[in-house]
């Protein structure tokens, strides 16, 4: 019976150490195209929601069809295209119809026309025309020198966004977006595109929006408005702010305004941006923020459609005290660094390389993504001026570069990285004194890079019109408007900050300038980066700054040392299979006595 009961304990110990030290792999999923078929009165659904496999061209028609099977389809050939007539026998009714929603909002076109987006969740509703089963939205969209663009009521189901709105109806060719860890900024509209002076601005019946388009879910009755204007135009309902000069910002108002921004966070909701802010400010982090995302995760199972969601996520444990390699029993590191960081452009790439670094994470040299990878990535998609731009593209900007100049601070001793990073820097000085930064969030990215790498955003090099002497007085005349001024002069009695002027504080501005605030508090105190953020329960590891990466296409030879890739799951490994050997000898000692 003692060695029966020995053998089963070996190989549970064994188990347990082989197969109980490995969490599941979690990998970040591209999006996922749905497509569901609704019915009516006794038909009800007919396709739950089903993923489909994008292939390029597909249309939603195409889409049905393989979903379905092509002799559940009828419909009626027109010379503007198909009208469904039935779907799996569900048709007939005189006073019943077959539409489409496009993530939630009734297709403007046929579904022969569309053509289908990654991501795209479409959905076939079979609908009375008497009965007014959905919800409606008015969607404007004008511009001050041609007056309204767009004005129309559309039909929506589910929590389609304010940005589904603007897309569906205008179609997706006629709107383009730039995609931030934080949200979606507009580009252009109509081939209306925004510049540094003009701009995109979203107001909800009336009122400007405090969060981004596609953060806002549209409800029944609501005026969603897209509104052209220009930074020197009032906000409707307001007076135009008058500015004189900016006076230089002492450290100690530097802590005040920290202070007044942490008390306006804490009446709204936390998110990922605003816990790391409030753990390096030395701030209270609510424990239910912690708890918030195990739920989220548990819920997700660890996979998020897109990977930058992981990489906040992964920021938002550190800061809150928890451990991203195990959280609710999910890896959203090893997610990161097998993940596909390129489906969002550089700054999947840019924050994968920032969450991986934030606490030095190990890293295998059978990753998907090094960090040898991340950073030549980066490196080589620089342009020529010096910037980064979100796509890939030539054409530089601010925010992108400031993102991916912070992602490479830790490497900024490394010869190969040095020069590129100058490169950046210059380009952010030279926008900055053309009065390229016109809003609080752009601010906040350049002082989170410049902060990162050592840099003053006070210095000389970010201070436009110089303070000049005066030789009647022999004192200095301060005229100097420097990036900390600026980003200070957008914070409002409430303690939160604006986008681009007014008294009206919103939470998309306020979470990117309470990061900058703190990134310069942390410099000027000699800490580091606002990504430094270890894990609590685990022992100082070598500075990032010492582990070297590999320069593109080097011909040194044996090339350069990697990170260390030892783990203490290998360790465990060892000492269970020591252990089960140990078992088994004892096994076997035992049986020679007795026998």
């Amino acid at each position: 019976m003692k060695l029966k009961f020995k053998s089963v304990l070996s190989i549970l110990l064994a188990f347990a150490l082989v197969f109980g030290v490995y969490q599941p792999i979690v990998h970040a999923n591209d999006l996922k195209e749905t497509i569901t078929v609704i019915g009516s009165g006794n038909s009800g659904t007919l396709v739950t929601e089903t993923e489909f496999t994008y292939q390029e061209n597909m249309t939603a028609f195409d889409a049905l069809v393989n979903t379905v099977g092509q002799d559940q389809v009828e419909f009626t050939q027109y010379s503007f295209g198909k009208m469904i007539t039935s779907i799996m026998g569900v048709g007939g009714d005189q006073d019943s119809y077959w539409t489409f929603y496009i993530n939630g909002i009734q297709a403007q076109v046929g579904a022969d026309s569309y053509r289908v987006q990654d991501g795209d969740e479409l959905s076939f509703n079979y609908v009375n025309s008497k009965v007014a089963s959905t919800s409606e939205a008015i969607l404007e969209v004008s511009n001050k020198e041609v007056g309204d663009v767009y004005n129309q009521a559309l039909a929506f189901i589910n929590e389609p966004t304010a940005l589904d709105l603007l897309i569906v109806a205008l179609g997706h060719e006629n709107v383009l977006t730039t995609k931030y860890p934080f949200g979606v900024m507009i580009d252009s509209i109509n081939g209306i595109s925004a510049t540094s002076s003009n701009y995109w601005m979203l107001y909800i019946n009336g009122k400007s929006a405090d969060v981004g388009a596609d953060g806002y879910k549209i409800k029944n009755g609501d005026t969603i408005s897209f509104k052209y204007e220009s930074s020197g135009d009032p906000t409707e309902g307001e007076e135009t702010p008058t500015t004189g000069d900016v006076k230089p910002v002492s450290t100690e108002e530097i802590k005040k305004s920290i202070d007044n921004v942490t008390t306006y966070i804490a009446t709204n909701n936390i998110g990922e941006w605003e816990a790391v802010s409030l753990k390096q400010a030395g701030k209270t982090i609510p424990a239910s923020y912690l708890e918030n995302i195990k739920k989220v995760i548990k819920e997700k199972q660890g996979k998020f459609s897109k990977v930058t969601d992981t990489e906040r996520y992964v920021l938002g444990i550190l800061a809150a005290g928890g451990n991203p390699l195990n959280i609710e029993g999910y890896n959203l590191v090893e997610a990161i660094y097998n993940g596909n960081l390129t489906k969002q452009g550089l700054n999947g790439v840019t924050y994968g390389l920032i969450a991986l670094d934030s606490a030095n994470f190990e890293v295998p040299q059978s990753a998907t993504w090094t960090r040898e990878k991340l950073v030549n990535h980066l490196l080589t998609n620089q342009n020529s001026d010096g910037g980064w731009s979100w796509d890939g593209g030539s054409t530089s900007d601010l925010d992108t570069t400031g993102m991916v100049l912070a992602a490479l601070a830790p490497y900024k001793n490394q010869s190969h990285v040095k020069q590129p990073i100058e490169n950046g820097v210059n380009y952010l000085s030279t926008q900055y004194k053309a009065g390229k930064v016109d809003n609080s969030s752009t601010a906040a990215q350049l002082v989170i890079a410049l902060s990162a790498l050592g840099i003053d955003s006070a210095g000389a090099s970010f201070t436009k019109d110089q303070a000049a002497a005066n030789t009647v007085t022999a004192q200095a005349t301060s005229t100097a408007e420097n990036l900390i001024s600026y980003l200070v002069s957008f914070q409002n009695s409430d303690g939160g900050f604006d986008w681009q002027g007014g008294d009206t504080s919103d939470s998309f501005s306020t979470a990117q300038a309470v990061q900058g605030l703190v990134s310069y508090q942390l410099f000027l105190q000699g800490k580091g980066s606002l990504y430094q953020l270890p894990l609590l329960d685990q022992a100082p590891q070598t500075p990032i700054e010492e582990t070297p990466i590999k320069q593109p296409n080097s011909n040194e030879a044996g090339g350069k040392l990697l990170p260390n890739t030892a783990t203490n799951t290998s360790n465990l490994i060892v000492i269970g299979m020591l252990l089960l050997c140990i078992g088994i000898v004892k096994q076997i000692v035992d049986r020679r006595k007795k026998a």
